[in-house]
C-alpha cells in the first residue's frame, strides 16, 4: 500500500508518517526525498524568486519519489509519504503559480488513498510556537501564519477535482494524542489488516 500524508505545517504529519510506518512494518518516506533534501536549499536559492520552476523542482521529485513508493507498494511493501502532489500544487498556486499543471497531475504515481490532516488553528499555531522555542521553526512555517495564504492552500488542497488517490480523505486530529491520531487514521485507509482493498498497475 502507498499512502500519502497532507497538511499545512504543524499538523502532525511527520510524526504520524512515522508511526504509521512502524504499525504496518512499513517505510516512511518523503518528497524531495532524502538524496534531493541536502540539495534542496541550495537550488531553490539557484532558481531565486522564480515560483513556477520551484513548483516544477518540487513535481519532478513528486514524480520520482512517487514511482518509488508505487513500485515498492506493488511489490508489497507498505510506504508513507509525508508530502506529495497536494502540498506541490497547494503551495505554488498559493504563491501565484497560474500555470496549467494538469498534464503533469496526469502521470503523477496514484497512491491508494492521501490523507489530509487538519488540526485547528490555536493547536496549531502551538505547535509552530514550539517550534519556534526549540529553533525549529522554518521560513515555510511562517507562510502558513497568514491567514489569506493558508486558506489557499486549505483550498486546493480540498479541489474537488483531483483523481481518485489523489483526492484527499480529510482527518480531523484537533485534540489527539499521537496513539488517537493513528487511530482516527487508520480508520479511513482502505486496508483489511495487511491487504490493499484497491489493486493498481505496476508502473
Amino acid at each position: 500500500m502507498f499512502v500519502v500524508i497532507e497538511g499545512l505545517d504543524g499538523v502532525g504529519k511527520t510524526t504520524l508518517v512515522n508511526a504509521l510506518a512502524e504499525h504496518y512494518e512499513g517505510k516512511p518516506a518523503n518528497t524531495p526525498g532524502p538524496l534531493l533534501q541536502r540539495l534542496t536549499d541550495p537550488i531553490l536559492d539557484a532558481l531565486g524568486d522564480n515560483q513556477t520552476a520551484r513548483c516544477l523542482f518540487y513535481a519532478a521529485s513528486v514524480l520520482s519519489e512517487g514511482k518509488r513508493a508505487r513500485r515498492a507498494a506493488d511489490r508489497g511493501s507498505a510506504v508513507f509519504m509525508d508530502r506529495y502532489w497536494l502540498s506541490t500544487i497547494a503551495y505554488a498556486r498559493a504563491r501565484g503559480v497560474s500555470v496549467d499543471l494538469s498534464s503533469l497531475e496526469a502521470v503523477v504515481p496514484v497512491p491508494d488513498v492521501t490523507v489530509l490532516l487538519t488540526l485547528e488553528e490555536p493547536q496549531r499555531r502551538q505547535r509552530l510556537d514550539d517550534r519556534d522555542r526549540d529553533r525549529s521553526r522554518k521560513a515555510a512555517d511562517m507562510e502558513t501564519l497568514d491567514h489569506e495564504f493558508r486558506e489557499a492552500v486549505l483550498r486546493e488542497m480540498r479541489c474537488r477535482t483531483r483523481a481518485f488517490g489523489l483526492q484527499p480523505v480529510e482527518v480531523d486530529v484537533t485534540g489527539a494524542n499521537k496513539s488517537e491520531a493513528q487511530r482516527r487514521v487508520l480508520a479511513v485507509l482502505p486496508f483489511r489488516g495487511d491487504r490493499c482493498l484497491i489493486q493498481h498497475t505496476p508502473v
